[in-house]
């Protein structure tokens, strides 16, 4: 019989075997699934994978009562994948552990839990600049708002959709070139008055920050999150010291990085090079000097609601009936307003996203067990603030995110390129095939 290449991690006490504790980790010998210890301890199954063993006992830790102390070390992986992303060797490296037991704790508690892992992007150092606008599409176009949502991302820089129930508007943010956002209002306003919109309300903001995972409550064993709603209110400090970023030299080979990342940062810089037909040693110089090197990526996102976008089938996937999305937009707002908000909100292990400017954007996402508490919560939140606060409850079955739209670069001139008069006669041409369609 072919014998199986399999590594099962023991775990044992540096003292116990006479090592010195800066040698070795707690968790740090591997034995072959053939090895004779392992015979001994019949109760001990090989399947092909790491596990987690205590020496002394021949158990895995599970059956040590450590299963705290093994979600202990997830939460630590997860808090370093949002800095450096997926770099097993560097996350070993800094927790002090072996490669192998990183690497399999990262595919067992991270990858095959379903949580996807994507680069965020730093816009403001790409020079854009966010815009939401919540609309509704007129009875002639509701049919088709999912497909010309969809276009706008690569016509006029559109990043994701959602709708509201049961209002049934669109929340749509766009990214755009800081000197194009007062075209694309215009554009968007001039679609309103050819009937495609019969609601268009646009809101701009300075930045907008993706928020990291606060693994520190979430049991990545049970799939439960664990927080105290009557905690004390403590400052994030560092979410409350964060300021827009200034912006930063780029290309389009950048561009590509930096959209196969968000797709997937588990793609290697080989796998990138075939998909994109560009020679790898001119990739790993643009990634290190360009990308990482001038910080065009604020970091990563464990995505722990579940929402992505399979570019394969060309279709959003959602954990059904696990989150409930809350969106919340407040206008007009002074800078003492977006601080007491950004205060309350910032704390709360549920904030997806978060954008201020002269107004104050943001994202939920409750456990459905903490629907109640989430919507007391806000209803506390924007007390001084609700006559100017709109929340909206999401269809996650309905929403959409893209890629940066980095077709939208021009190569040769380098810069991000708004041609308004080409984009109005494309949609122009559009709305005479719906027309046609639906008379």
């Amino acid at each position: 019989m072919e014998k199986t290449n399999c590594l099962v991690k023991l775990a044992y006490s540096p003292s116990e075997h006479g090592c010195n504790s800066n040698q070795y980790s707690r968790y740090a010998r591997f034995v072959d699934c053939e090895s004779p210890w392992l015979k001994r301890h019949p109760h001990m199954q090989c399947r092909g994978e790491a596990r987690e063993i205590d020496m002394t006992t021949g158990r895995p830790d599970s059956e040590r009562g450590e299963t705290s102390n093994v979600n202990t070390r997830t939460v630590q992986l997860v808090k370093l994948l949002t800095e450096v992303g997926p770099d097993i060797p560097e996350i070993s490296r800094r927790l002090g552990q072996f490669k192998e037991s990183v690497r399999y704790r990262y595919k067992e508690k991270i990858l095959n839990k379903g949580f996807a892992v994507q680069a965020m992007v730093d816009h403001e150092r790409l020079g854009l600049q966010r815009v939401i606008a919540v609309l509704d599409f007129t009875d002639a176009y509701k049919k088709f708002s999912q497909s010309i949502l969809a276009s706008m991302n690569e016509l006029c820089y559109l990043v994701s959709f959602s709708r509201t129930m049961p209002g049934g508007y669109y929340v749509a943010s766009f990214s755009a070139p800081r000197e194009a956002v007062r075209d694309l209002m215009l554009f968007l306003s001039l679609m309103k008055e050819k009937g495609m919109f019969s609601r268009l309300d646009i809101a701009e903001f300075d930045w907008l920050r993706v928020v990291p995972m606060k693994s520190e409550f979430y049991d990545f064993d049970t799939g439960i999150w664990d927080f105290d709603w009557t905690a004390k209110n403590t400052s994030d400090f560092v979410s409350a010291q964060y300021v827009p970023s200034t912006p930063a030299r780029f290309d389009f080979v950048d561009l590509l990085l930096i959209k196969e990342y968000q797709m997937d940062a588990n793609k290697s810089l080989k796998e990138i090079s075939d998909r994109l037909k560009v020679n790898y040693k001119k990739l790993a110089w643009h990634f290190s000097t360009h990308v990482a090197g001038r910080h065009l990526l604020s970091g990563y996102r464990v995505n722990w609601m579940g929402t992505r976008y399979d570019y394969a089938i060309e279709k959003a996937l959602h954990r059904q009936h696990k989150y409930f999305a809350v969106t919340m937009l407040v206008r007009g707002v002074t800078e003492y307003e977006t601080m007491s908000l950004r205060q309350a909100v910032d704390r709360l292990p549920f904030l997806w996203s978060e954008a201020a400017g002269k107004n104050y954007f943001c994202e939920f996402a409750f456990p459905v067990d903490f629907v109640v508490e989430g919507l007391q919560f806000l209803t506390e939140a924007i007390s001084s603030v609700k006559e100017r606060a709109e929340i909206y409850v999401i269809d996650q079955s309905d929403a959409a995110g893209f890629t940066i739209s980095y077709q939208k670069f021009n190569q040769a001139r380098k810069r991000w390129e708004f041609n308004l008069p080409d984009l109005i006669a494309r949609f122009d041409a559009l709305i005479l095939e719906i027309k046609k369609e639906t008379s």
